[in-house]
């Protein structure tokens, strides 16, 4: 289980705002966070990651504490283990698909034959040696992907990873993410703003609704209300 109870606060010169999400996400499952454009998704994906300090709160996954505020705990990134894709790929322009991959991965040096059948998993084989600027859109999130589960990390985020590409791409790259989970056990959370998206590939979903209130439940019970 993936326990979330943190809150932020951020400062500007006209307001002070506070984004607070309390969630709990079981593992092996694909989860999601939902709400509307500058919400505070990505902010609670990135507390998450370690990419962000909470203001408090408390993050733990299984019997691990990654974040507590009382005890004074904050892991960094590295020792979380985290897998994280982001909306603008964040691919090496200057490397290859294989250098960007053994860059990724534990010795720097080689690939492994799990990495190499994950490419195989995303048809991406054949791109070995293309660069990103040479790849579309697809292609460069599949590369991410990929290239975040390199060492096999024990959470896998995903911060609105189809936001560059059309529908057909968007489904084809679900069923690749579900078929990958299904044979590694990877927990997977992704953040969207698209309720399709959402109601097609999560378990469980939290409705950040405000900067002070979050839902959560099944998709398909916070999310069928029309647009």
């Amino acid at each position: 289980m993936l326990k979330i109870d943190v809150h932020r606060t951020f400062k500007t010169r006209q307001r002070t705002a506070e984004i607070r999400c309390k969630a709990q996400f079981d593992l092996g499952v694909t989860s999601a966070i939902y709400g509307k454009s500058g919400i505070g998704k990505s902010t609670v994906l990135r507390m998450i990651a370690g990419l962000e300090k909470p203001s408090g709160g408390l993050i733990q996954f299984k019997d691990e504490l990654w974040f507590d505020e009382q005890s004074k705990i904050n892991r960094p990134v590295a020792a979380r283990n985290i897998g994280f894709v982001f909306q603008d790929f964040n691919l090496f322009p200057n490397m290859t698909v294989e250098g960007n991959l053994k860059y990724a991965s534990f010795s720097g040096k080689e690939i492994s034959k799990e990495t190499k059948h994950l490419m195989e998993v995303m048809d991406l084989t054949k791109l070995f040696k293309s660069r990103p600027q040479e790849l579309s859109g697809g292609e460069k999130q599949r590369v991410s992907i990929v290239r975040a589960l390199c060492q096999n990390p024990k959470l896998l985020l995903l911060d609105e990873p189809f936001s560059a590409l059309d529908d057909e791409a968007i489904g084809d790259l679900i069923r690749e993410i579900k078929i990958i989970q299904n044979e590694i056990g990877t927990t997977v959370l992704v953040v969207s703003h698209r309720k399709d998206v959402i109601l097609e590939m999560a378990d469980s979903v939290v409705h950040i609704k405000n900067e002070q209130d979050c839902v959560q439940g099944r998709p398909q019970d916070l999310l069928t209300k029309k647009f």
